[in-house]
């Protein structure tokens, strides 16, 4: 399994006893990058749960998941793939 592909399935509510959760692990246990981003995933929703719930305007939370995104895709460049 690759980086990518890790990436798109580490939020996903998988089932721990499927293929697709083992396949997960298994790279988790091999790539620091993506344990990093499984860290900090989890230390986000942590966080977030943890604090009041703040009224966020739509085009601020759009502008946010955007921004977001943007992050991602550039962690996920070809130059990055290509090093995994």
């Amino acid at each position: 399994m690759k980086c990518k592909q890790a990436y798109l399935r580490i939020c996903d509510n998988l089932n721990p006893h499927s293929a697709k959760c083992r396949q997960v692990l298994k790279h988790l246990e091999t790539c620091p990058d993506c344990a990093a981003l499984l860290d900090s995933v989890k230390k986000t929703v942590s966080l977030y749960k943890s604090a009041p719930s703040p009224r966020v305007p739509s085009a601020t939370h759009r502008r946010l998941i955007k921004t977001i995104n943007i992050a991602w895709k550039s962690r996920l460049s070809p130059h990055r793939r290509a090093a995994k």
